[in-house]
């Protein structure tokens, strides 16, 4: 689908906002810095805290036991009343607590590797078990992830049990030689080891993350498990967090007992396969996947063979034009908030002083640990993944094709006479997505000159130009930018200081200040390409007092307190098209409405209600995890701020609420799609 970015993270309620990342990053600061002054301290009452939860969870399942035992023991032992009453109290309290206690069965895709088959590998691992003290692995599986991932299994529910899965992705084995594969296999293997009471806690925190991805799924199933678990990891967000920072800062001692095991120069090996993945990675999300899935534009079926192709490409990839480019990036971004490690560039200062240059390995660890069974085994995954990704494959396809079909009209009506702004711009993106870099910078520049320069236009034109050209070189290399990168950086500096002077009402709308964020984060991007280190200290400044703005007047929008006004969703039909395909894909949607709300109190940010009335089908999701997940599509398809509001969400059943939800539903008008609802 169409999609843009997002100027940063929607603060506010959960019924159609995301997390507030920088609250929780500060958070997690707080309590980093707390186990940096009493380390042991802060280990032990986590494992205290943890314990106790543990406790937690067990007491309404072992309550509904005793609710159900209690009155067969006494008509075994003679006694009658209304002890029988409890019978439904204890079987309420067993199911609201059965997603807890479940087993969960460990992820059944890729291909079971026959370790007694491939006694190389078979002989690493039990090697690697027996100097990290680690826990005996159950299934080896191999994958089409550029990853190398252990996965708890949970035959007693939360209380765990069993053996671990391994996950090793080909791509990964295809990419890195043996020692690079050995040391970060040898990583992951040290973090099984729960003799201590860290890699205890950091067990237990990834068992939890495993039950909430099997138990919460956006998608329809039993409530009482559900909203139990829901509300019982509400509780335990406190000690989660704090698990994460101690699984988090006992990873470097994972890394150092690694690169011992890898022997004499264990270090840099580890290092250099570190920055390796990092890069091949990048090459897979940037150039190698989009080029696979580009052939959905005239198959219908998929036909490529991926891993087959990996075989030789992942190495070469080390060796890609822009490898040292992705390198860079890989060194610059940071961890993710939740992430159980820290950021690459802090795990390669604690293993060694400089990085070393990108080499491509001679032999692969798949050719080393895999031997004659690795082309097979390729090939059986690319059959695999042509049988799964089928559906996907013919979506993608079907939605080219639709795409192609818009832009065709919008071309023909733009050919007749210009076309109103909304629309321009949905041509302009459809432009970028289907056509060369060229193609949608000329269509952008048709924006900017009749439109009055849209900030989504300008900022359209600058990808569209960087796109076109080689990257940026540090200043050293390329002393002049070329013409098309000195507008491109031209039009990003515009967008991100605009907003700086006072300017009047009508100006601050027509600024539409929701673009500022991107365009800062793209220009922050190629500045570090150019080395530039004085402009950039002054863009990330500035990026972070627009990313305040934002929060700040999201923040506003959100808020549905008190009186509220709404407007129109001012949006022509063709350029809801994608919206209404999405919606006309969700069986629940019975009625929906599209409104804009604004305020004086966040110039020039609007934000679009999308008000949803369930429809009469029988199986309908969550209420609680369909809104942000729609949300999230509705962004990918139409780059605005959204906000889907579920009238089945139990923060709009209220009753001081029903005058706000009559409001919606009062203009006919602004009801965009209809299916089967239900009865007012």
């Amino acid at each position: 689908m169409i999609g843009g970015p997002h100027p940063g993270e929607n603060p506010g309620r959960s019924f159609c906002l995301a997390v507030d990342t920088s609250a929780l990053r500060r958070q997690l600061g707080l309590l980093e810095q707390a186990w940096r002054d009493h380390p042991a301290r802060f280990t032990r009452l986590t494992g205290l805290q943890t314990a106790a939860l543990l406790g937690l969870a067990g007491l309404p399942a072992l309550l509904g036991l005793l609710a159900l035992l209690l009155p067969l023991g006494l008509r075994l032992a003679g006694a009658s009343g209304w002890w029988w009453a409890l019978s439904p109290l204890g079987l309420a309290l067993l199911w609201s607590s059965a997603a807890l206690w479940r087993p969960a069965l460990p992820p059944q895709d890729g291909l079971l590797l026959p370790l007694s088959q491939l006694p190389r590998l078979d002989e690493l691992l039990q090697r690697l078990t027996q100097a990290a003290q680690a826990r005996p692995l159950g299934e080896v599986r191999l994958t089409t992830e550029p990853t190398l991932q252990i996965v708890p299994t949970s035959p007693l529910g939360l209380l765990g049990g069993g053996r671990p899965q391994l996950r090793i992705g080909l791509p990964l084995l295809v990419g890195l030689d043996g020692p690079q594969f050995a040391a970060l296999l040898a990583r992951e293997m040290r973090r099984l080891q729960r003799r201590t009471l860290p890699g205890w806690i950091a067990h237990w925190r990834q068992r939890w993350h495993g039950l909430l991805a099997e138990r919460l799924p956006a998608a329809p199933g039993p409530r009482a498990t559900g909203w139990g678990l829901r509300a019982w990891h509400h509780q335990a967000q406190a000690v989660l967090l704090r698990a994460l920072v101690v699984e988090r800062l006992h990873g470097p001692a994972a890394d150092a007992w690694a690169a011992r095991w890898a022997g004499t120069t264990g270090r840099r090996i580890l290092a250099d396969a570190l920055l390796a993945q990092a890069v091949q990675a990048r090459y897979l999300d940037q150039q190698f996947w989009p080029q696979v899935w580009a052939a959905a534009r005239q198959e219908r079926r998929p036909s490529a063979h991926p891993m087959r192709d990996l075989r030789v490409l992942m190495r070469q990839s080390l060796r890609h034009p822009e490898a040292p480019h992705w390198a860079q990036d890989a060194l610059r971004t940071p961890a993710a908030v939740d992430a159980p490690d820290f950021s690459l560039r802090v795990r390669l200062q604690a293993l060694v002083e400089k990085a070393a240059p990108l080499t491509v390995p001679n032999v692969s660890a798949g050719e080393i640990l895999l031997g004659q069974a690795l082309p097979r085994l390729a090939d059986a995954l690319d059959s695999a993944w042509q049988a799964q990704q089928a559906d996907v494959w013919l979506e993608r396809h079907q939605a080219w094709r639709q795409q192609a079909q818009w832009l065709a009209e919008l071309n023909a009506a733009n050919a007749d006479g210009p076309l109103e702004k909304s629309e321009a711009l949905f041509q302009g993106r459809l432009t970028q997505a289907l056509g060369t870099p060229t193609e949608a910078a000329a269509a952008w520049r048709r924006v900017i000159d009749r439109h009055a320069a849209p900030a989504e236009a300008r900022l359209g034109l600058a990808r569209a130009l960087l796109a076109g050209v080689p990257p940026v070189e540090p200043l050293t290399r390329q002393p002049e930018l070329l013409p098309e990168q000195a507008e491109a950086l031209r039009l990003l500096q515009a967008l991100a200081d605009e907003g700086r002077a006072s300017a009047t009402y009508a100006e601050t709308l027509a600024a539409d200040p929701r673009w500022r964020v991107p365009a800062a984060q793209l220009l922050i991007q190629q500045l570090s390409l150019r080395e530039d280190f004085v402009a950039l200290q002054a863009a990330r400044v500035r990026l972070r007092a627009l990313e305040d703005e934002a929060q700040a007047a999201l923040t506003v929008l959100h808020d549905f307190q008190g009186e509220q006004t709404f407007l129109p969703g001012g949006l022509p039909a063709r350029v809801l098209r994608p919206v209404l395909t999405l919606l006309q894909g969700e069986h629940a949607v019975g009625r929906a409405w599209l409104w804009r709300k604004t305020s004086t109190m966040a110039k020039g940010w609007a934000l679009h209600l999308l008000v949803i009335e369930r429809s009469r089908t029988l199986v309908q999701p969550d209420p609680q995890v369909w809104g942000p997940e729609l949300t999230r599509q509705l962004a990918e398809a139409l780059p605005l701020d959204w906000c889907v509001i579920d009238l089945a969400h139990p923060e709009w059943k209220p009753l001081d609420r029903a005058d706000l939800v009559q409001q919606f539903r009062a203009d006919d008008a602004q009801c965009i799609h209809t299916g089967l609802a239900r009865k007012a």
